[in-house]
């Protein structure tokens, strides 16, 4: 009676959980925001944010052409490509430069090449990275992207249009994958399968929970300020997943952030054979789990359970002969793993050449989650004994990981410390609004013309000007970043822009002379360059 008991209980658990992911699946279907180039208005080159496009890179050599001529070649024209070459041993700098020298005189500072100084203690390889490339961006938005991505000519204008749409202060996205070999197209499915079946993603955007909260390194844009008030790549220095977690302090702070499909404007291949599926997922499977073993175990089991175990269930009853209801459950679990693995390859597939392998794969559903298992236990087993996996000629081990992973106390004070600073930005925004009177009326200004100026303490001092607003209804916003650490590397293209507005409105000019006398005053000099 017992033995009956837990095998229907089991059952039970078994297609109530099945059913929960399939209707997950389909309210997705349906909820998934897409990005499409298409579906975006051209707009004024002038009202456009300051867009920097971030990519960090590492033994790219395959890939880091494509994606860099992609994001040069990009439609939005008001962006800053930084790349910055993390000490690779390979020629990734040298195809970078070369691109570089390649651009047309009327490009010139669209494109820069960073070398990424030696990693500290403490800090994972492409957190320090990000980190280095942040401090050397002057947008408002930052675009982190991975260099084995490639992007369509829209992307950038589809990403900012949709994160004014949405109201949003992050935009993460799912892009497509292209896979080669069959390790990949076995385990990196996966990847949309779990996402898409567990987590509702228009809960994303419209609920503040930093549990509905996800993150993917391959698309993160950030507005700024958003950026700045969670402290960083800094905040999670020592985090590999740190795409999640910069999603949900995103969520803590109190901003909106969306996970969207960008399968149409971005692609990106992750690995390139099985052995580097093996490697990467083990660097990160473990720490998906936040080193929590009970927890990781129990994932394992009940994937186990959900995806192998029915199948396995039902063979051996129809070829033992055994209980006809044991065959049916089983088979009918199997049948909807293999329907829900179906309708996301139709869904996000845009290898039509791939589409045929890639749907007969879905078949061997419980052999891609038995092999997620064994990833699984192998990252677990290289984390305890200290080992550690090497991925792209660093070693990630169980020292590193708690030598850089930051307390959860560590992340709240960093945070209350980001959101204290920004208070005290928004008194100071208040305090320095001034009123200018007497400027003549006509396209370059306005009677009473005014200048609202905004400071960021220490890292970046901002100053918005809003002049030149005429008889004609004529409105224009200019930007002039002032951070010390780009004085010797500001490109002649911002460099010409600030002038020309200096030129054409003595407003803009006098209030980042105001902007740059209230800095010093506040910060010292060492921390503001001369407008």
């Amino acid at each position: 009676m017992m033995i009956q008991f837990v095998v229907t209980g089991y059952w039970m658990f078994l297609f109530t959980f099945l059913l929960a992911n399939l209707l997950i699946l389909a309210l997705n279907f349906l909820s998934f925001f897409q990005l499409r180039e298409t579906s975006v208005a051209p707009e004024p080159e002038a009202a456009l944010p300051l867009l920097s496009i971030l990519v960090p890179a590492r033994n790219e050599e395959q890939c880091i052409e494509a994606c860099i001529r992609s994001l040069v070649a990009q439609t939005y024209q008001r962006l800053e490509v930084i790349v910055l070459d993390d000490n690779s041993s390979d020629t990734t700098g040298s195809i970078v430069q070369g691109i570089v020298d390649e651009l047309a005189p009327t490009q010139a500072g669209r494109l820069r090449l960073l070398q990424g100084a030696s990693l500290p203690e403490g800090w994972i390889g492409k957190n320090y990275a990000c980190h280095q490339l942040s401090q050397h961006a002057i947008g408002d938005y930052f675009f982190f992207t991975d260099a084995d991505t490639v992007h369509a000519s829209g992307a950038a204008r589809a990403v900012i249009a949709c994160m004014q749409q949405l109201e949003v202060k992050l935009l993460t996205a799912q892009p497509e994958f292209e896979l080669g070999s069959l390790g990949e197209c076995l385990v990196v499915p996966l990847l949309n399968f779990t996402i898409m079946t567990l987590l509702p993603v228009a809960l994303v955007r419209l609920r503040p929970e930093a549990s509905l909260a996800t993150g993917n390194g391959q698309l993160l844009c950030f507005q700024r300020s958003a950026y700045e008030k969670i402290g960083g790549h800094a905040a999670v220095k020592g985090n590999i997943l740190e795409d999640v977690l910069l999603a949900r302090a995103v969520k803590k702070v109190g901003d909106r952030m969306a996970f969207v499909d960008a399968m149409d404007v971005v692609r990106c291949r992750m690995y390139r054979s099985f052995s580097e599926v093996w490697s990467g997922f083990s660097k990160n499977l473990f720490a998906f789990y936040n080193y929590a073993l009970p927890f990781a175990l129990g994932a394992l089991l009940l994937n186990l359970a959900l995806f192998v175990v029915p199948p396995l269930l039902a063979l051996a009853a129809f070829l033992l002969h055994l209980s006809t209801s044991v065959v049916v459950s089983g088979a009918s679990a199997y049948l909807l793993a293999v329907v829900m693995r179906v309708l996301l390859t139709l869904r996000f597939t845009r290898q039509r050449h791939a589409l045929a392998l890639l749907l007969a794969l879905c078949l061997l559903h419980p052999l891609s989650i038995g092999l997620e298992c064994l990833i699984l236990l192998n990252s677990i087993r290289c984390h305890y004994q200290g080992t550690g996996v090497s991925w792209k000629g660093r070693q990630y081990n169980r020292q590193n990981a708690s030598k850089g992973r930051n307390s959860g106390s560590e992340i709240v004070a960093m945070r209350q410390v980001n959101q204290a600073k920004h208070e005290d930005i928004r008194k100071i925004e208040q305090d320095w609004n001034i009123q200018r009177q007497g400027y003549p009326s006509g396209k370059h200004g306005r009677e009473n013309a005014g200048v609202a100026i905004r400071a960021k303490r220490k890292t970046s001092i901002d100053a918005q000007s809003l002049h030149a607003i005429g008889e004609e209804g004529y409105y224009q916003r200019c930007k002039q970043p002032t951070r010390s650490i780009f004085i010797h590397q500001r490109d002649r293209y911002h460099q010409s822009f600030e002038n020309e507005q200096d030129a054409s409105c003595p407003a803009h000019r006098e209030g980042r002379m105001h902007i740059k006398g209230e800095a010093n005053n506040r910060y010292g000099k060492g921390d503001t360059e001369n407008p």
